[in-house]
């Protein structure tokens, strides 16, 4: 089980300086603040009232008599008095952070954490006190307005903690969560290994829905934990598979009960063929039947294809109602549960109907990994290396020493696997949500190779989708290489370790149902979303850990890379007697999500 006390007790261990909390007035810095302080044991210092006493004038006095400039030299240099202190918990002014020598003491001497509410909450919580911005004007309006203007000086902030209904002592919580998760990350290799925790809790920071995504083992046995308090006491609607609910879907529900008015479950086929129009109508039919309300809360319990389903319904049904969604698969724990795309696919494609819809939470129980088939741990291990690729070198040469550690299960390579991987989609999708800049693109580094493959292999389990990714990957690489791009060293290095832990690598691998050609794959390429008007779309490696859009590729560049794959029996042979395609676990017995 998981202890926040244990979680205290390593913040203690590991942070010799000062928590500082920013945010808007009504963001609750005061309260957390001394709650946090005292669950640290450490002092409190709520940098207004320390103004008071220096100056002997209140807040609005100081505003009223010598300007809003003159207080904030006065805030200025009492933070920086403040953060001298030592080990302690700070509560700056909600403007504080809005002056750049300001944010610059707070970040260089002090760990950094915005608390972050929606508008209405601020709202309820400021009515009836002596706010000097607040004396003019309509409160609603100018809290929005002020939080329009300061989201990018809070957006510093070294953590982003979101109050989406908690009570303080959860915000508490989930703060050490936070900076556990922070300290974690930026911890050296040694203290990480030695140093795993037991839960994790990170921020997706978007425009407007941003959420919390909680990493650990035991997770849905402790709902206090995730289940945010406004949440609570309401229809509770279990979506899942019949492969997961007898493992863990049966089990959440009972400990849902005590939380939720009600919880009633629906359980569906597994497999690709579930996200379709008539599945979707049947969920749908479902929901209202059983009364759904537009408070009613939706839990995806499942693999992807639950999660994509599920979310496609939360986010339909009423206009949307919130959803929660727990990924059962190291595939969708690392992808399709980080970044809010949900849908189903057309008779002619996969996922050409949906909806972006960001989920209220993200949980992510590792144990809930421990019964998986090794089929589906290389499933999802390919889009875990995907990350390395695109974006951090170190950690792709991280995945060469201990990715076979995260195909055993080991614990501790699995929450830095996981939790990197989550860390670096939900970087991506805070710059590009809605796919408009062309850098959350940068996802579907190997995708396109990967979902023709998948298109031709029918969606009926003969290929999994990770495991199109992982030929993709491959593929991917040699297009960056004959293009003029990746080196043929480090295509070496990507091939290599690919086949070392027993990942497909080649498009003869594939046990297709009747032959397919290079020029089919084509075709069906043609038809990705991603292609345009001016032909293909690749993501291309110019290094490990670097990659780029490239449009308009050549296509008898890639129709020869198809032609090659295709052609190399001997080595595919190899390679699938040493990926266990369809074989037992890794040492565990059970059905895959």
């Amino acid at each position: 089980m998981i202890e926040i006390e244990h979680c205290r007790d390593e913040v203690k261990k590991l942070l010799r300086r000062p928590i500082v909390l920013v945010g808007m007035m009504g963001a609750g810095k005061t309260t957390v603040g001394r709650l946090l302080a005292t669950t640290l044991g450490w002092p409190f210092y709520d940098s207004d009232d320390e103004i008071v006493r220096n100056v002997g004038k209140s807040i609005s006095d100081i505003f009223s008599e010598d300007g809003e400039p003159a207080f904030r030299e006065i805030e200025r240099t009492t933070i920086k008095h403040l953060l001298a202190a030592g080990p302690c918990v700070i509560s700056s002014g909600g403007g504080g952070i809005t002056i750049p020598e300001t944010a610059q003491a707070i970040k260089d001497r002090g760990l950094c954490v915005w608390l972050d509410a929606p508008v209405q909450v601020l709202v309820d919580r400021t009515k009836g006190t002596d706010r000097p911005l607040l004396k003019h004007g309509n409160a609603d309006d100018v809290l929005k307005n002020l939080l329009e203007k300061r989201k990018l000086a809070y957006g510093q902030a070294h953590i982003h903690v979101l109050d989406d209904g908690l009570t303080p002592q959860q915000i508490v919580s989930r703060c050490l969560l936070q900076i556990r998760e922070y300290l974690y990350m930026h911890s050296a290799k040694n203290e990480t290994e030695e140093n795993t925790p037991d839960a994790l809790c990170l921020t997706v920071t978007l425009p407007d829905r941003s959420y919390p995504i909680f990493i650990g083992s035991g997770l849905l046995k402790q709902p206090d934990l995730w289940l945010a308090h406004d949440l609570q006491g309401k229809n509770g609607f279990i979506i899942t598979d019949y492969n997961v609910r007898e493992r863990l879907a049966d089990g959440l529900q009972e400990k849902l009960r005590p939380y939720m008015r009600s919880v009633t479950m629906m359980e569906l086929p597994p497999g690709e063929q579930t996200k379709s129009f008539d599945r979707y109508q049947a969920v749908i039919e479902w929901m209202i039947d059983n009364n759904i309300k537009r408070d009613s809360v939706v839990f995806g319990v499942g693999g992807g294809v639950i999660g994509d389903l599920s979310g496609f319904a939360a986010a339909t049904i009423l206009r949307g109602v919130p959803f929660v969604q727990i990924p059962t698969t190291l595939l969708s724990q690392v992808d399709s549960s980080v970044g809010g795309k949900t849908g189903i696919n057309s008779q002619s494609a996969k996922n050409m109907v949906g909806a972006f819809y960001q989920p209220r939470t993200v949980v992510i129980d590792l144990e809930s990994l421990m019964t998986l088939p090794k089929r589906e741990w290389l499933a999802g291990y390919a889009e875990i290396l995907k990350y390395s690729l695109l974006g951090d070198a170190d950690f792709f040469e991280w995945l060469e020493e201990h990715g076979s550690d995260v195909l055993d299960g080991d614990i501790s390579a699995l929450t830095r696997a996981v939790e990197t991987s989550c860390h670096m989609k939900a970087e991506i999708v805070n710059q590009d949500e809605r796919e408009e800049s062309g850098t959350r693109a940068l996802l579907n580094l190997g995708h396109t190779f990967g979902h023709a493959l998948e298109a031709a292999a029918g969606y009926d389990g003969t290929l999994l989708h990770g495991e199109g990714v992982s030929i993709g990957l491959v593929l991917a690489a040699r297009l960056s290489h004959d293009l003029g791009y990746l080196s043929a060293e480090d295509l070496t290095r990507v091939e290599n370790h690919i086949r070392s832990v027993g990942m497909m690598s080649e498009i003869a691998q594939i046990k297709f149902k009747a032959p397919v050609t290079a020029a089919e794959l084509l075709e069906l390429m043609r038809m990705d979303k991603k292609a345009d008007v001016h032909g293909l779309k690749f993501i291309i490696l110019k290094h490990i850990g670097d990659a780029e859009i490239m449009p308009n590729v050549p296509e008898d560049v890639v129709l020869k890379i198809l032609e090659d794959s295709l052609a190399k029996p001997d080595l595919a042979k190899s390679d699938s007697a040493k990926s266990g395609n369809g074989a037992g676990s890794l040492g565990r017995a059970g059905a895959s999500s």
